[in-house]
């Protein structure tokens, strides 16, 4: 039996039963209508999650809707009030049952690491593991490679590695064990941007290699898109949508997802025959919008420029947030007043006060104008 070196066990209640033997190899994770409290504070409700097997999902939402609270209940460190939570089809939460963390072949990687500063690399990675396979150089070596670190780290105590060094020997750390699932709380939110992506990078491959199935808590909308197979948006203790990146961008469930999973540009206009004129002028709109108002959703990248002598609307360039690679432009629709700000390539950025003509290009999504 192996345990996660940095978790510790929760209290059982009285009233359920741990369960006696380890449970068989669990990789799927499947919530149903969970609810939490702390006092009088719900936190959860009514949450309804399906991991698939293999994957990555990331949980994204803001500080406050209870993302890592489910991650807790999933790694069996809190005890939901009502629902169920289940591994690999096995119930582990609920219904009278709860399985120990010890018992779940889950991993846990916080924010910070959390690695032991008294051990060197190869003793954090080894922690949890019997007295056999401490003593299997062979394996700490192994575990390194997986997720990209030299293996002449291993003789290092974590003081002398950089932020991205420490994750990935938290990494490996958990998945030491072999255990079917991990739990990423935020492992990347102190990383400076480049040490983040490529250290997400290679925590997501080494899990796809070890064909482990992983939840990956962020209030990142970049991190969440880039890195996961699914994404479940949640707010105010509730998942709002769940689906792959790109649906969860492109056709999001209401503007409050749209809004807080990218930039968006809300217009509120009349629909006939799947389009409407607007003051960013026509727009085209997803298939199966009925007629009438609606409030349609248009993207930065969306948002075309060309020169004030060819067709579009006409607006003044008021700022430009230049990223070598492409470039955030804010403008004034000189009709209507409005702000709106496009993404466009870093090759052709307009000079700001300069006059520009702008186009919507694509279906936008449209919402109910009571939204």
């Amino acid at each position: 039996m192996t345990s996660s070196p940095m978790t510790s066990s929760p209290m059982i209640p009285s009233q359920m039963s741990a369960s006696l033997m380890p449970p068989p190899l669990m990789n799927s994770v499947t919530v149903r209508a969970v609810t939490k409290a702390f006092g009088a504070s719900e936190v959860l409700r009514g949450i309804d999650l399906t991991v698939p097997e293999q994957s990555m999902t990331a949980i994204l939402g803001p500080s406050g809707c209870g993302k890592t609270t489910l991650l807790r209940l999933i790694a069996g460190f809190e005890v939901p009030d009502a629902g169920q939570i289940l591994l690999g089809g096995q119930v582990v939460s609920g219904g009278g049952r709860f399985v120990a963390p010890q018992r779940r072949r889950v991993g846990y990687v916080p924010q910070e690491g959390a690695l032991f500063p008294h051990l060197d690399v190869a003793d954090n990675i080894t922690f949890g593991l019997t007295g056999r396979e401490r003593r299997s150089g062979h394996r700490v070596e192994e575990l390194l490679e997986l997720v990209g670190l030299d293996p002449a780290v291993r003789l290092r105590f974590p003081h002398q590695l950089s932020g991205g060094q420490q994750q990935r020997v938290a990494l490996a750390r958990a998945l030491a064990p072999g255990p079917s699932l991990i739990l990423l709380d935020e492992p990347f939110s102190s990383l400076d941007a480049g040490l983040r992506e490529g250290t997400g990078r290679a925590v997501v491959q080494a899990l796809k290699a070890t064909a482990t199935t992983a939840v990956l808590v962020t209030h990142d909308q970049s991190e969440a898109l880039s890195l996961a197979d699914q994404v479940a948006v949640m707010r105010d203790g509730a998942i709002a949508q769940v689906g792959t990146p790109h649906e969860v961008y492109r056709a999001p469930a209401d503007l409050g997802v749209a809004e807080f999973v990218g930039a968006a540009v809300v217009v509120d206009a009349d629909l006939a025959d799947g389009a409407a004129s607007s003051d960013l002028g026509p727009l085209y709109v997803m298939a199966g919008v009925d007629a009438g108002p609606a409030r349609l959703l248009v993207r930065p990248e969306q948002i075309q420029l060309t020169g004030s002598s060819q067709e579009g609307v006409e607006a003044r360039v008021v700022d430009v947030s230049y990223f070598g690679h492409d470039a955030a432009v804010r403008l004034q629709v000189l009709a209507s007043g409005r702000m709106v700000t496009a993404r466009v390539l870093g090759l052709s950025v307009p000079l700001p006060d300069s006059l520009v003509r702008l186009s919507v290009t694509g279906p936008v999504a449209a919402y109910s104008p009571e939204v």
